[in-house]
């Protein structure tokens, strides 16, 4: 809503309606003055007073005591502020943080026309309940009390709470709307299996470099066992030493890289979730998850290589010169197949990767139904400056017209929706098919439209005429429909003159179009039913303008808004955009993972990279006097070079096919966040491989270079 600060430019905050009780039930106590009183949420529109938040008196207020008693200007109407919420409380909603808070009974006089007469309509679902269990209560007992009340609701008004129950959720569970939820546990698990992946990768290097270590050291753990050294103390000895790295590594280097990264990301997020309640906070609990996971790993990936080198064959390797034991090829085993494992983990996740990469990329060519490059749009909001039916109806005329006039602007219209945005549902009854209960009535999508939208955007009539100024109050109510909704409900049938009416409408809508179907909410949606009703039948008291612009649609967007601005300064405007910054912005938290996983798919190949390039140099360094052998009997330093780029070949390819196989698995869990892109796309499948390989044989190539270069004499001399 819009808000007036003293002498400063009104601006949009988002404001909650709460009822008296509010914040005593949630527990917390003001930084200043106080919350409200129960008188002042008894009667509609006889306590104009707010809370603001505790970000809002820093930002607008100098945190200064003396804001208690100030008055603020919210839709212009006076509200008195009695108290500031405590530093960090953002109410118990995720998306939109709430600077101020109203008494529900303010609802009227601020939003009369959204709202309407909510307080004796039992259709409406305006409030979530928050409530706290009594101590000897359970969730599962209160919300099988709560039912039966549903159950009783039910029968005593069957037309409005049919299918009606009431489900109790924690708060933590209920401050993410249902629907998002799953997508951001879904997308939460992408993110984590990628970082278990990365971190095997780093525990399998670690690994491979203690057992490297222990094989070095393999004669003095010998001496030591052979002079009387106890096996629990050399064990305690080496898993000290991978703990140190451990704890150095993950709960030093990593926190401070964790805090680092924590600040870059969440500088990418959207203005939309600035002020959202979901923050990324290193608090104790992150700092000692991570501890632990630094400790549990440097246990675990030190222990068998401390439990190998602390029972040498002793015999054997003190009578071993430069020869290979049968422990020291058990252990070359070993880190080879921990360099096949991190292959096979690192393509899992460069895959995974250019999935999401792909997936923004197709994203931008999903056909949306219309053209989306030479449009712009502007949200204007007569109802929050005050305006009545007539004003705001003369607003939007006006509005249209001097918008028209501005050079570059081919066509302008107005309606309800933003683009990709969430759109209303109504209960639709077609005459003829009425239902036993309007609850029984099929949603479908409702979009009020100005005349001219339609070619305005760009959609195309497929049948019938589009809405003109003859379509007004007072005569034949019309609609438009898409050609999704004519099919389901008219199947080879002309929907032509066919009628239907919403649940809340006393007279029908006689159909007189229909148009292409387009994507409403998001671009991976399934083709929905939706219903178009002209504005001029159909008041809305908020509104979005659509300009098609012949020349830059970012450039007209500043003259539409000055245009508007020239008609009334103080009218509420917001989201102006191009509608390919709309698009783009509806994929932030797609981008955002893409963006992470990318990170870690390249944190990945280089730990692969390294590893393979740790393996083959030790195993160079081990073989060092065959290789000597080979050269002095007359050997090409180019078959040596072959012989160990051989071995570099056949690790990367037997860890490419299993990284291919778990890709597959794994990717297609991934297709309901795929834009039109096959889960197997070949392009993210073969480009990942290839760099993949392409970066394993530079890694390889060292150490064979370094092998094909030694010199025979000095390698038997020392090997």
């Amino acid at each position: 809503m819009s808000a007036a600060l003293g002498n400063v430019e009104p601006e949009r905050v988002f404001a909650q309606l709460v009822t008296a009780n509010y914040f005593d039930v949630l527990g917390i106590a003001p930084a200043a003055g106080r919350f409200f009183l129960r008188d002042e949420d008894r009667t509609p529109g006889t306590h104009p007073v707010v809370v603001i938040a505790h970000s809002l008196w820093q930002r607008r207020f100098g945190a200064t005591p003396a804001v208690v008693g100030r008055t603020i200007a919210l839709n212009r109407r006076v509200f008195t502020i009695v108290g500031v919420a405590p530093e960090g409380f953002k109410g118990v909603t995720s998306m939109f943080g709430p600077e101020i808070w109203a008494p529900s009974m303010a609802a009227p006089g601020l939003l009369p026309r959204q709202f309407g007469d909510w307080l004796h309509e039992r259709g409406s679902v305006v409030f979530n309940t928050v409530g706290r269990l009594k101590a000897a209560v359970t969730r599962e007992q209160a919300e099988a009390s709560f039912k039966a009340i549903a159950r009783g609701l039910e029968q005593a008004y069957p037309e409005s709470n049919k299918g009606r129950s009431i489900s109790l959720l924690p708060i933590a569970e209920a401050t993410i709307f249902p629907g998002m939820r799953s997508a951001m546990m879904f997308g939460a698990a992408v993110l984590m299996t990628i970082v278990a992946v990365v971190l095997l990768i780093a525990c399998s290097n670690v690994a491979n470099l203690l057992l490297a270590r222990a094989t070095a050291r393999r004669q003095e753990l010998a001496m030591r066992v052979a002079l009387g050294a106890g096996r629990a103390r050399l064990v305690r000895q080496l898993l000290t030493e991978s703990l140190l790295l451990g704890v150095i590594g993950g709960g030093g280097v990593g926190l401070l890289v964790g805090i680092w990264g924590r600040n870059l990301l969440w500088s990418f997020r959207p203005a939309v979730v600035a002020n959202n309640f979901v923050a990324l906070r290193l608090d104790g609990r992150v700092f000692l998850f991570t501890c632990l996971l630094a400790i549990a790993s440097s246990v675990v990936i030190g222990l068998i290589p401390a439990l190998r080198a602390s029972r040498p064959d002793v015999v054997g390797v003190l009578k071993e010169e430069a020869g290979t034991t049968a422990g020291t090829r058990r252990a070359g085993r070993l880190r080879r197949a921990l360099v096949v494992a991190q292959v096979a983990m690192s393509l899992v996740a460069l895959v995974v990767a250019g999935l999401f990469l792909r997936n923004i990329q197709q994203a931008f060519t999903v056909d949306l139904g219309y053209d989306p490059k030479p449009l712009s749009v502007l949200s204007a909001n007569p109802g929050q400056a005050g305006y009545a039916q007539p004003r705001a109806e003369q607003f939007y005329r006006s509005a249209r017209e001097r918008v028209a006039t501005i050079p570059g602007v081919a066509s302008v219209s107005w309606a309800a929706n933003q683009p990709l945005w969430a759109s209303v549902y109504r209960r639709l009854i077609v005459e003829g098919r009425e239902p036993q209960e309007k609850s029984d009535a099929m949603l479908t999508l409702a979009h009020t439209v100005d005349v001219g939208y339609f070619s305005t955007i760009g959609v195309a009539l497929r049948a019938g005429r589009d809405f003109v100024a003859a379509d007004r109050a007072g005569t034949v109510s019309v609609a438009i429909v898409n050609e999704t909704m004519a099919t389901r409900y008219w199947p080879d049938q002309d929907p032509i003159g066919r009628r239907f009416r919403f649940d809340t409408d006393t007279q029908p809508r006689e159909i007189v179009g229909v148009v292409k179907t387009i994507k409403y909410q998001t671009i991976g949606e399934a083709p929905q039913p939706a219903v178009y009703v002209p504005l001029s039948q159909n008041y809305a008291d908020a509104m979005v303008v659509y300009v098609r612009s012949a020349g830059s649609p970012a450039s007209t967007l500043q003259a539409v808004e000055r245009e508007l601005r020239a008609i009334d300064p103080e009218m509420p405007l917001e989201n102006g955009a191009t509608v390919v910054d709309v698009l783009d912005q509806s994929l932030w938290m797609m981008k955002l993972a893409a963006g992470l996983l990318g990170v870690f798919g390249a944190l990945a190949l280089s730990l692969a990279s390294v590893g393979l390039y740790g393996v083959m140099a030790h195993t160079v360094g081990q073989r060092q006097r065959e290789i000597g052998l080979r050269l002095a009997l007359g050997a090409d330093r180019a078959a040596v070079l072959r012989l160990v780029l051989t071995e570099v070949g056949a690790l990367v390819a037997i860890g490419v096919a299993i990284g291919l196989a778990c890709s597959a698995m794994a990717s297609r869990g991934l297709a309901s966040l795929l834009f039109g892109l096959s889960p197997i796309d070949p392009v993210a499948f073969g480009g990942a491989s290839l760099l993949l390989a392409a970066v394993a044989f530079a890694a390889g190539y060292l150490p064979a270079r370094r092998a094909s270069r030694l010199d025979p004499v000095i390698a038997l001399r020392t090997g």
